[in-house]
């Protein structure tokens, strides 16, 4: 009966371990795609940006699958709104994949890596370590 219920515990271990695995991988999928999509927004809003080409008051859009023709500034908003949105995602992807990865070292019993929740300073924060720090 132990041996049954050993095989059975390896089997749920190993079963766990898989499936954060497998989650890590779409994360890590859908963070280069979000990141694919962010730069090629980046790549269009300095387009539209450029002074040379404000002489057209609309351009060619894609929103989704259709094209469609807006004023350039309704088209920079919302590809300045689009930009924000993804970067959201990313952010949001990154924090949750630190997680799984700790999770997953967890149930490999490995200790977390260290240095994953680690956030930069804010501007107040650099501003206050700036002004006390001795000057050189």
């Amino acid at each position: 009966m132990t041996s049954k219920s050993n095989e059975q515990k390896c089997l749920e271990i190993l079963k766990s371990t898989e499936e954060v695995a497998d989650q890590v991988l779409v994360n890590k999928q859908e963070l280069i795609a979000l990141d694919k999509r962010r730069q090629q927004n980046r790549e269009a809003i300095r387009e539209l940006e450029k002074p040379h080409d404000k002489s057209e008051k609309k351009v060619w859009t894609t929103l989704g699958s259709m094209l469609v023709k807006l004023d350039r500034s309704k088209a920079l908003e919302l590809l300045k709104k689009d930009q924000q949105q993804i970067e959201r995602e990313i952010q949001i992807l990154q924090s949750d994949q630190k997680i799984l990865v700790n999770k997953h070292r967890d149930l490999e019993h490995f200790s977390p890596y260290s240095g994953t929740h680690i956030k930069p300073l804010d501007r107040k924060e650099f501003n206050a370590l700036k002004a006390n720090l001795p000057m050189l």
